[in-house]
């Protein structure tokens, strides 16, 4: 029999150990890993504004959505006939009270930290396409017949009213976003896309409903 020379006797005994150091790694790759999610999983919930500057800007937010009410309904156009049949659709009492104004552009507040802060949120940003204030709606000029964003903000406006007045749907509505994680749309939000999105799609399909039987009689 062939003696082995110690050289390729150490290689040889090398293999196992490779394969050890190889399957320990993958292993300490794993725990580490799901150690990872975990304390991702269990990382406490920051908000993207902190308590103190969400109760200063909560103030300034109020006074500027009553200045921007009082603008609109002062400056708006009442709902035509079917935006009042949409109104009521999605809850709205008042909507004689309604008044909608066509823009450039969504305004942000003149204060800067404000303005900041609605840019940082996402609440206000150079891609909003209309916003509810009250009983206040504005709409960018570009967007002017998209029902479902006019039906969106009629929820806001339904919402308002529920609340019990502008002040109190802007502190109810703003707290919403602050506790979501990262600012994020948040429960009333929610509702306004998902009810107008609804509303929509039935309607589209009614009327391919309709179509379908006609041609078919």
């Amino acid at each position: 029999m062939a003696r082995r020379s110690p050289a390729t006797a150490g290689r040889r005994r090398l293999i196992p150990d490779i394969g050890f150091l190889f399957n320990s790694y993958v292993f300490l790759r794993s725990v580490h890993g799901s150690c990872s999610l975990l304390a991702r999983q269990h990382r406490p919930f920051r908000p993207v504004i902190d308590q103190e500057t969400f109760q200063y800007l909560l103030p300034l937010a109020c006074q500027w959505a009553k200045t921007q009410e009082e603008f609109v309904l002062a400056r708006g156009v009442p709902l035509r006939p079917g935006q009042i049949v949409d109104a009521r659709r999605v809850g709205v009492q008042d909507c004689s009270r309604v008044k909608v104004l066509v823009v450039d552009r969504i305004p942000l507040p003149d204060n800067k930290e404000l303005a900041e802060a609605a840019r940082y949120t996402q609440i206000i940003t150079a891609a909003c396409r209309g916003v509810a204030i009250g009983h206040a709606i504005i709409i960018r000029a570009d967007s002017w017949g998209d029902r479902e964003l006019l039906l969106h903000q009629l929820v806001h406006v339904a919402q308002c009213e529920q609340t019990g007045g502008l002040e109190h749907w802007i502190q109810r509505y703003l707290n919403d976003r602050h506790n979501c994680t990262k600012f994020t749309i948040g429960c009333l939000e929610e509702e306004a896309r998902g009810l107008a999105r609804e509303i929509c799609a039935a309607d589209q399909l009614k009327k391919l409903e309709s179509g379908s039987h006609s041609r078919f009689s």
